[in-house]
């Protein structure tokens, strides 16, 4: 009935021009899952060094006398 009676996924994976878009699309889909993972990467470290100053800002900001007082009651 038709000249190429194999599958079409068959036929698919012979021609050139669908094999270079396959690996494209292959190729662009592990650029931007690594580059998603390195900016959320970085969004945490961010975060995780956002939040060590406040921490250290109220350790710092507290009175001498709060903290020995905080300490002897426990």
């Amino acid at each position: 009935m038709f000249p190429d009676s194999r599958p079409a996924e068959s036929r698919a994976c012979s021609d050139p021009f669908v094999s270079y878009s396959q690996a494209l699309h292959d190729y662009t889909l592990h650029l931007w899952t690594e580059s998603r993972r390195i900016a959320e990467e970085k969004a945490r470290s961010r975060s995780a060094r956002k939040e060590e100053p406040s921490r250290r800002r109220r350790e710092i900001d507290t009175p001498y006398s709060l903290k020995s007082s905080k300490s002897s009651h426990t």
